[in-house]
């Protein structure tokens, strides 16, 4: 049987002894860091697993990077890979710098509602609720996962939103069609979609869940002959509500404080991502002002005044295109 905590290794049997044991001193010197979450352990193991994989010498810092540096993988995957060496190095008492990988700024894709609801539809009832609950109150999926039967305000048609990501507590409202979709779910624990109702397990679930959705979903986009919908994760729902809520209300401030953001900045791609699907007329270019030098060069274009915000001395401001 799997462990689910702490993170197993994948298919160790699979490996040489060395290896092995390389990896399981790794596990133990990363469990005894307190701050790091088992997401991001599991991530680093497999990483450093991969470079082993490919007979990669870890003691040879040199030989570590120039494979880092020829392999075709992500910068993203490469940034995670630097993470885990760098605590590989400060186990074993070394210390050399490590070059910093510069990961590329994408905006993430939004699709069509239709594309959305069309995989809402076809999916399983389980799924199809969890999908329905992600498009509605743009949770992230591990805080949809931690979600409660308590959560749940019938008379409201609202849920509490535990955060993830050091992002704000918040209570969306969900529809009457959800709210019933809902509460028609087997009561098995006090979380309404985790089977064992153990949190040191959601991360494990969560993995599972997600690996059978993407399953699900390139069955429906081969059906359907739409290959768009294998790009739709179960973060793009986030993105996606994200997106629409600006389109609609163009208030960057009310969609801060409906995603849970903290910081003004994370939530300011959303101007780009509705600016680049929207077809209405009145579309703003929006700008961004750090000091009062800055206030005054923007007015002096043309730009107006929006809204402050106090927390990180910026000062919001938008001009029609």
């Amino acid at each position: 049987m799997r462990k689910s905590h702490p993170p197993h290794l994948e298919s160790t049997y699979e490996l040489s002894t060395s290896i092995q044991t390389t990896l399981s001193k790794y596990l133990a010197y990363l469990l005894s860091k307190k701050s790091i979450k088992h997401s991001t352990i599991a991530r680093r193991i497999r990483a450093l697993k991969s470079i082993m994989k490919h007979g990669i010498d870890l003691n040879n810092a040199d030989a570590v990077v120039t494979f880092l540096n020829m392999c075709n993988w992500t910068n993203g995957s490469k940034d995670i890979a630097i993470h885990s060496y760098k605590d590989y190095l400060r186990m074993i008492g070394i210390d050399v710098e490590l070059p910093r990988i510069r990961i590329e700024d994408k905006l993430p894709f939004v699709p069509l509602e239709s594309e959305i609801d069309s995989i809402i539809s076809s999916v399983r009832a389980k799924v199809s609720v969890f999908l329905r609950i992600l498009k509605e109150t743009a949770c992230r999926p591990i805080e949809g996962w931690r979600i409660k039967w308590l959560d749940i305000e019938i008379t409201n048609k609202c849920l509490t939103i535990t955060p993830a990501k050091y992002s704000k507590a918040r209570k969306p409202k969900i529809s009457e069609q959800t709210l019933n979709m809902l509460l028609a779910l087997p009561r098995r624990n006090e979380y309404v979609f985790s089977p064992s109702g153990k949190p040191e397990r959601f991360e494990e679930e969560l993995e599972h869940f997600t690996r059978n959705y993407q399953k699900q979903k390139n069955r429906i986009a081969i059906k359907l002959q739409n290959p768009r919908l294998r790009l739709i994760s179960l973060r793009t729902f986030r993105h996606w509500k994200g997106t629409i809520e600006y389109l609609k209300t163009k208030d960057i401030i009310y969609v801060q404080q409906f995603l849970g953001h903290r910081r003004i900045s994370n939530t300011l791609k959303y101007i780009h991502l509705a600016n680049a699907i929207t077809n209405d007329n009145e579309q703003y270019l929006c700008k961004v002002a750090r000091d009062s030098k800055e206030a005054v060069e923007l007015i002096e274009k043309g730009f107006e005044f929006i809204a402050t915000v106090p927390s990180e001395n910026l000062m919001l401001f938008r001009k029609r295109k």
